[in-house]
């Protein structure tokens, strides 16, 4: 089996920096499939690799703690890094939290993360294991005792929205709907996007934006138990969310959390496939589950991808200048492999973050100012879907043949999982 998440096609990686650099932003197939040669290669030559670009120059990142100190450096922001969404309709409509920083970031998270709380999290539970066992009870009768079914169609890609939209409280009818718009408004997200992907994901947005503003007015004059009716009626010192405010928070919620737990199922059970041990060992015992899906969110990110830029001169962790203006891309998937971090960083082990001495967690869910707010949510989505497949089904056998990898600047996923399993 091989120690990593490989596919079959078998380029060999450029030696010098400029060349992996370019091939890993500008996605040649090979990295597509397997980009950690490129940063193995890149992390050993070029660990801080300075990228001159005509629209300026950009620091790539590859180790761990650089990562990291970059990412929580309050001298560097996201403003920069901001897709040109919505600017047809005006600049000044709203940010999400994902493009704002500073004293205006920090005022509308700490309103936020007063409704959506652990506890919040913690009572969904219930209904998020319903709903993995609501869409597992689908794959089992088309599959039957045994066949193949697409598990990104079937389940990984289903599941997300059908846990945030309870979570925020959209009736079950308008789940299939906000699927697809949150699909296209997603892509958005991708720091390369093209103009016709930022223009096709700026009409998602208005959409889900037009449908929200009148889920929102309802659920002011009918409050319920869910996030959308929490959120509106979270006051702190005095402030509180505007309905566009509010709206923007909920659509992040939607694009944020979509693509990534889709990804998260995708790219685990491929990585277990792939690693027939430590599935068995997962199976035997699964107490590991919180361990597995870290160690899963460390070997192949959902996120690999995560940009800033200075908007005043700063240092890196060494002490080295990063002047005004310049950009810093930190490679996430490469800082999740970095050997300084992690013992044995390409083997994959479930038990890696289980017992009293851990390592460091990974930076899939970013790190700092801008540290995922649904992180929790996401972990207890990922272990209740690998758990209970690995319940339902004894046998969970990926075919490689038909794989295909979606191509993107920021997320690493598959566009299919084909996979044959026979029911327990």
């Amino acid at each position: 089996m091989p120690s990593d998440a490989t596919a079959k096609i078998n380029d060999p990686v450029p030696t010098d920096p400029t060349s992996i650099v370019i091939e890993l932003l500008t996605k040649a197939p090979a990295t597509v499939s397997d980009p950690y040669g490129h940063y193995r290669a890149l992390r050993e030559s070029a660990p801080r690799y300075l990228l001159d670009h005509p629209t300026g120059a950009g620091h790539v990142l590859t180790t761990y703690d650089e990562c990291r100190h970059m990412l929580r450096n309050p001298s560097l922001d996201k403003s920069a890094q901001r897709p040109r969404l919505g600017d047809d309709r005006g600049v000044d409509r709203p940010r999400t939290l994902l493009f704002l920083d500073g004293e205006p970031h920090t005022r509308l998270r700490s309103l936020v993360s007063r409704a959506f709380t652990p506890r919040r999290v913690e009572a969904l539970r219930p209904r998020l294991q319903g709903f993995v066992d609501e869409l597992l009870d689908d794959v089992q009768e088309e599959v039957g005792a045994e066949g193949e079914v697409d598990l990104i169609g079937t389940f990984a890609f289903r599941l997300p929205v059908m846990v945030i939209g309870e979570l925020v409280g959209v009736p079950r009818e308008d789940w299939e709907m906000l699927r697809t718009q949150t699909r296209a408004a997603s892509a958005g997200l991708e720091m390369f996007a093209s103009p016709e992907v930022l223009k096709s994901s700026d009409a998602a947005l208005a959409e889900m934006e037009e449908y929200f503003t009148e889920l929102v007015a309802q659920r002011r004059e009918d409050p319920r138990d869910d996030l959308i009716s929490a959120l509106g009626q979270i006051e702190l010192n005095g402030d509180r969310l505007s309905v566009p405010e509010l709206i923007s928070v909920v659509v992040l919620l939607f694009g944020a959390g979509f693509q990534t737990m889709t990804d998260l199922i995708g790219l685990g059970t491929l990585a277990l496939h792939r690693h027939p041990d430590q599935m068995t060992r997962l199976r035997n015992d699964m107490s590991l589950l919180g361990s597995a899906v870290e160690e899963l969110l460390r070997y192949d990110s959902p996120v690999h991808v995560l940009g800033r830029a200075a908007f005043e001169d700063s240092t890196f962790s060494d002490g080295s200048p990063i002047k005004k203006g310049e950009h810093v891309i930190t490679l996430i998937g490469a800082a999740n492999r970095d050997p300084a971090r992690y013992e044995n960083p390409e083997t994959l082990d479930i038990a890696r973050f289980s017992g009293d001495r851990t390592p460091e967690v990974p930076l899939s869910f970013a790190w700092g100012p801008h540290h995922c707010l649904g992180a929790q949510l996401a972990r207890a989505e990922g272990q209740l879907a690998f758990g209970r497949m690995l319940e339902r089904f004894s046998e969970i056998e990926v075919n490689e043949d038909t794989l295909k990898w979606r191509t993107s600047s920021t997320f690493r996923g598959l566009e299919n999982l084909d996979v044959r399993l026979v029911s327990a």
